[in-house]
């Protein structure tokens, strides 16, 4: 097995979510690529010139930080190449090169695992419905993938771990990032039985672009996808087209047709997803897939007919930004949209720190271009 840190070196080079299919068919070990001139790299035919220039500028010493790091912190560090790394993961052509982990992904090995997505801003049903499909289908044996995030998100971890059931969250950003305070608890006790993974560098911020990318290993992980409550813009849907593309099955919960919270998850399954009223729903086509790593249940009753909303998300279109407001306000106004979005990651994706986002937030309030909602939640006015 190659040493870490050259998968490490490799990863940072080439970064996050680009396409390594080829590179790895030319070069499998990255400890033989490292070693290899920028002509005999040329020659592969696999790389760019701008690959080529950040292979030569990537320095192997800052991989061997990050691994540094991890073993000061106590986390694990899988490749390609490790027994324990997702299997379905080495069938996506940008399948990550690294998984730094707070956690043991051991346990993944020979489970069923579905990835449960969907709004950070969900109505309270949506919320009891996440967790209690979580808690099922965990109790019957499959693994729950999720991103952390508030919402869907921390109610699919908490379904599973209500079962004593292993899940795994996938950030978008490096492991000991200060990101999204009020889940730090929710992630420490999902490392205590899952695992909390990254493919980014340790403290590695979050932007814009991490998260979306990151979306493409949730689904990855997983066998199957479900939809719980996504909006016509939520990232959701970033999530349930990665897996598409994958090839993966896709599940959702329909909704209100007349509450916008629910349009993106209804065009889902409008568009083919299998519409899931149970647990059964998701595990019976895996069971029979994969005879014996499910044991399911009588007990996964059908959810209730009818989801209570707390009142339709407003639509409009993005208002000019006046040319008096300052450039930190431009730089949140552009991540802002109908979909809400906690102030805690506000600063991690713009980089902001708490105590400025405070005065920008209430600069582009005051204009009257965004609102405040529940949790201190942002959108689009």
């Amino acid at each position: 097995m190659t040493e870490a840190k050259y998968w490490i070196w490799l990863s940072m080079a080439l970064g996050a979510g680009t396409r390594v299919d080829e590179i790895l068919a030319a070069y499998p070990d990255p400890k033989v690529l490292y070693g290899e001139s920028r002509m005999s790299r040329t020659v592969s035919g696999v790389f760019s010139s701008a690959k080529l220039d950040r292979l030569e500028n990537t320095k192997l010493s800052d991989a061997e930080n990050a691994v540094r790091i991890c073993k000061e912190n106590g986390w694990k560090i899988y490749t390609p190449d490790s027994p324990d790394y997702p299997g379905d993961l080495k069938n996506l052509p940008d399948m990550p090169l690294v998984l730094f982990c707070d956690g043991d992904l051991a346990p993944l090995k020979n489970r069923i695992a579905i990835g449960v997505v969907g709004t950070r801003q969900p109505t309270y049903d949506s919320v009891d419905i996440a967790r209690k499909l979580s808690a099922d289908m965990s109790g019957c044996g499959a693994v729950i993938v999720s991103g952390g995030a508030l919402g869907i998100d921390s109610a699919a971890h908490e379904g599973a771990l209500s079962s004593n059931g292993i899940t795994v969250c996938v950030l978008g950003c490096g492991l000991g990032t200060d990101y999204l305070r009020s889940n730090e608890s929710l992630r420490r006790e999902i490392a205590k039985s899952g695992a909390v993974v990254s493919e980014y560098i340790p403290f590695s911020p979050a932007s814009a672009r991490t998260f979306p990318t990151r979306n493409r290993i949730i689904s990855g992980m997983s066998k199957g996808l479900l939809v719980v409550e996504a909006g016509e813009k939520s990232g959701s849907l970033i999530t349930a087209r990665y897996a598409v593309e994958q090839g993966k099955e896709i599940f959702g919960v329909p909704g209100n047709i007349l509450n916008s919270s629910y349009t993106g998850v209804n065009r889902l399954i409008r568009d083919g997803a299998r519409v899931v009223t149970c647990a059964d729903d998701i595990l019976s086509l895996f069971d029979t897939a994969f005879p014996g790593m499910l044991n399911l249940k009588a007990n996964t009753n059908e959810l209730p007919q009818g989801t209570p909303t707390r009142g339709e998300k407003k639509v409009s279109s993005r208002k000019p930004l006046p040319s008096t407001v300052s450039e930190d306000a431009k730089k949140v106004y552009a991540l802002l949209s109908h979909e809400p979005v906690h102030s805690d990651e506000i600063c991690a994706m713009t980089g902001i720190s708490p105590a400025k986002a405070i005065s920008v937030l209430m600069e582009l309030e005051l204009e009257g271009l965004i609102e405040q909602t529940e949790g201190k939640n942002y959108i689009l006015s």
